[in-house]
């Protein structure tokens, strides 16, 4: 991973930002990063609380945070202690005040647990799968009980400038942590692409005809062009380039990645397939909801998305 600065670690005391929190102090540490702790107190859930009580925003707002900080103290004194911190306790909405704290700090990175204070048993949280879609810094999604450095890698590839980034965070993370990768790239037959609906069937009808040889030309083609794309990157860890045919890349990648029992995927935040559309719409939530490991989303620079 490239050199990092500032980490921003959001914790809600569930196990999930716990193991988050420990992650993140193992790559500060490895970095000699400094760490900001978040923690939010949901201003919404104190309202309705006062409102329940008849009683002032204000008076439940100081106790809340108040006790939310004592808490914070004693919940991080059962975690390894990083050399250079700062705990902040903020009052707001959960999703917003991360996103602020985020762009404010200039964080190089944010850690969350992928699963909150739901806990979810597989899958990410509402607040991690907006997260993953809408901070402008890279974000590392953790998942529940393992803080351990990551041993089996799952790069994910469409070729577009964000996946030069995937492939660069790949390499530094594999060598950090002594883990293997896996470069990955989901493919469609463009026919299957093509295909349109017929008028009497939710089925479809390819709009080409091809033949075994234009597939095995297509599919030789493709590994070729991941060949290149990678390129002489892959070196100092043990690597491979993976072809994986699927209907849809969410669908693809979480296939893959349960396979290889990979314990980290990497994305691009935006590309030729584009995030957004792999974490949201009918595939959505496919990739968070079924994901076996940790998720690293790369963002580049504003100006050169």
């Amino acid at each position: 991973m490239n050199k990092l600065t500032t980490l921003l670690v959001a914790v809600d005391f569930s196990t999930g930002s716990r193991t988050a929190y420990e992650q993140a102090v193992r790559i500060a540490a490895l970095h000699g990063s400094k760490i900001h702790v978040l923690h939010v107190v949901d201003s919404a859930a104190v309202a309705a609380l006062a409102d329940s009580r008849e009683e002032p925003f204000e008076n439940h707002a100081k106790v809340a945070v108040e006790g939310a900080n004592e808490a914070l103290v004693r919940w991080l004194e059962q975690s390894p202690t990083p050399e250079n911190y700062e705990v902040t306790i903020a009052l707001g909405t959960p999703l917003h005040e991360i996103l602020e704290h985020a762009r404010a700090l200039k964080a190089d990175l944010l850690v969350a647990g992928i699963a909150g204070a739901g806990e979810m048993s597989a899958g990410a949280g509402s607040i991690s799968s907006k997260l993953a879609r809408k901070v402008q810094t890279p974000v590392l999604l953790v998942r529940t009980n393992h803080p351990q450095p990551f041993q089996r890698i799952v790069a994910c590839i469409d070729f577009s400038e964000s996946s030069r980034a995937v492939v660069e965070e790949a390499c530094d993370m594999a060598r950090m942590d002594g883990a293997t990768v896996d470069f990955l790239h989901v493919w469609q037959e463009p026919w299957a692409a093509m295909a349109y609906p017929t008028p009497f069937a939710e089925t479809s009808v390819p709009t080409m005809v091809y033949t075994a040889e234009e597939r095995d030309l297509f599919i030789e083609r493709l590994r070729k062009e991941l060949q290149e794309f990678v390129g002489d990157a892959v070196q100092g860890f043990e690597s491979r380039q993976v072809l994986h045919e699927a209907f849809s890349h969410g669908n693809g990648i979480a296939e893959h990645a349960h396979e290889a029992q990979a314990d980290l995927i990497i994305v691009g935040g935006k590309g030729r397939t584009n995030l957004r559309y792999v974490l949201l719409g009918s595939t959505a939530e496919r990739l968070l909801t079924r994901l076996p490991s940790s998720l690293l989303v790369v963002k580049l620079p504003v100006d050169n998305l």
